[in-house]
């Protein structure tokens, strides 16, 4: 799954907020320096996807707010054993 993300730096609280589907802010408490702020947006997004930050990519605007993120999320099969006798 792509979704599109406007990163917002240094600010009050760290939150992640959706606009529309596949649209969301995540705000930052961290700054933009030596990449600290990515891994913290990835660390949210892996949060609020409850997916490891493995499975969370960013693949266009490393260096810009405007972001392109890749999530990874496998769908959980149920195993249904059925009793029979």
């Amino acid at each position: 799954m792509f979704i599109s993300i406007k990163a917002i730096t240094s600010a009050s609280v760290n939150q992640v907020i959706q606009k529309s589907k596949g649209e969301f802010v995540v705000k930052v408490v961290t700054t933009a320096q030596k990449q600290k702020a990515n891994k913290k947006v990835i660390q949210l997004l892996a949060d609020h996807f409850k997916v490891s930050k493995s499975d969370v990519m960013i693949v266009k605007g490393k260096y810009h707010s405007k972001k392109i993120i890749s999530i990874r999320k496998e769908l959980k099969k149920e195993t249904g054993h059925e009793r029979r006798g």
